[in-house]
């Protein structure tokens, strides 16, 4: 054979092994892609969280699959990343080509896929004689440490959180309002308020009439409602800028008239002018505890109450006390009355939350089954445990307390959310989980000594 004929012969040859598959009717397999993106997103169903994630991989071509006779999911697995270091293994529960985007695959997870959780995919997928896989890192709305608030109750790892108050005797210097002034100026000092607002709210101090407000540690509790969220209430107290034209008539330390055991209660003259009991036994508390008291009482103007209204108000005053005690951790080793009271909202406000779960709420958390775990509480929410502490309410709607809906308008303008109903517990869930940031949360978890339970 000749040189050109040896030629062509192996060129034929070669021709036909090229050809040789179509002509068969093997199919090729499908090319495997060479590169490829991931992004998680937290599953919600009607706005409110859950505890699943969907998972979009967009590849560097149109996604073309080997096999439709197996789970497209089985070809899919995680390694999410944990707060506490490392990874967990989680296998992919459903997988669906995109019909919009060639290119795209959407993974539905049982599980909240974290920033820095890595999607290996087995190069089976694309040819079944293929072996090994590739990786892709995944990028997600959560961090590790937001995924594990989300989905597990915080309990104190000091259960000594729990014990019955204990009894202080009130101190006499807390009687005199030159040592009050200044006990309100360092407040305002350990708040870091500045200069502005330190001023205007010991200008305060100086103006509250005596006569309505007798004791130097309550002016100075109201005073310190300055340059928060709740500061409306100033005006609501102590001027008639309220429902009932009036100011308060008083605002001092007495039995709750009819109701001994509550903390404190707001009754009427025979004028309508509000009176705002504190039980004698707070005389003793730090100043700094009967703020949030004062910001919660001032809600209640009408003389009609509600379960949704006292979810609310003490909603309000939870969130003043947890920024308070992101501002100063101390206040969380009091363990007096009311201390005891505000710690256990504050503990149930940390393990709610339906919109945020890994924020507070008021609403119950998914897969939270106990707001106060560690005790036989059966409050799953913040919300339950409210309405459980207020036997004798039993209307589920009231009026609009104009004081509640300035602390929400407060609220959301601090956030830049929008404005809305405070009665409508699914928003004040929302907008609380807003309302106190990352830092704040984290100083309230370890000022608490708080961890996740079992």
């Amino acid at each position: 054979m000749t040189p050109a004929g040896r030629l062509t012969a192996v060129l034929g040859g070669w021709l036909l092994l090229v050809l040789l598959p179509a002509c068969s009717g093997e199919p090729r397999p499908p090319a495997a892609p060479a590169g490829a993106e991931a992004r998680a997103e937290r599953i919600r169903e009607n706005g409110l969280a859950t505890l699943r994630s969907r998972v979009t991989v967009t590849f560097d071509r149109p996604a073309e699959f080997a096999d439709s006779r197996i789970p497209l999911a089985s070809h899919f697995e995680l390694r999410i990343a944990l707060a506490e270091g490392g990874s967990r293994r989680q296998l992919v529960a459903a997988a669906e080509r995109s019909t919009a985007n060639r290119r795209e695959v959407v993974l539905t997870v049982d599980a909240l896929v974290t920033e820095g959780s890595v999607l290996t995919v087995s190069r089976r997928a694309f040819d079944p004689r293929a072996s090994g896989s590739f990786e892709v890192p995944v990028a997600a709305d959560l961090s590790p440490l937001a995924a594990l608030l989300a989905s597990s109750a915080l309990t104190p790892a000091d259960p000594a959180f729990f014990d019955p108050p204990e009894e202080r005797e009130p101190d006499p210097a807390t009687d005199d309002p030159a040592a009050m002034r200044e006990a309100l100026r360092r407040h305002l000092a350990v708040r870091g308020s500045d200069a502005a607002t330190s001023a205007d709210a010991l200008a305060v101090y100086d103006a509250i009439p005596a006569a309505t407000v007798p004791s130097p540690k309550l002016r100075a509790a109201l005073a310190a409602l300055t340059g928060t969220f709740a500061e409306p209430a100033l005006a609501d107290l102590l001027t008639p800028a309220n429902c009932t034209g009036q100011p308060a008539a008083s605002i001092d330390f007495r039995e709750p008239p009819g109701m001994e055991r509550l903390l404190a209660r707001v009754t009427s003259t025979g004028t309508g002018a509000r009176v705002v009991s504190i039980h004698p036994s707070l005389r003793g508390e730090r100043f700094e505890l009967l703020i949030p008291l004062l910001a919660h009482e001032a809600v209640h103007c009408d003389q009609f109450d509600s379960r949704v209204e006292e979810v609310a108000a003490t909603a309000f005053d939870t969130l003043l006390f947890l920024r308070l005690v992101a501002a100063n951790p101390t206040l969380a080793e009091e363990r007096t009355r009311l201390a005891r009271e505000l710690r256990i909202d504050a503990l149930a406000m940390v393990n709610s939350g339906a919109v945020l779960p890994e924020s507070i709420g008021v609403l119950r958390s998914p897969g939270v089954e106990a707001a106060l775990p560690g005790t036989n509480a059966p409050y799953r929410s913040f919300a339950e445990l409210v309405t459980t502490a207020y036997p004798t309410v039993t209307a589920l709607q009231s009026p609009l307390e104009p004081l509640a809906a300035a602390y929400m308008a407060a609220l959301a303008a601090e956030t830049g959310a929008a404005a809305g109903d405070p009665f409508d517990l699914r928003y004040l869930d929302g907008l609380l989980a807003q309302a106190l940031d990352g830092a704040s949360l984290v100083a309230v978890i370890r000022a608490f000594g708080l961890e996740p339970a079992d």
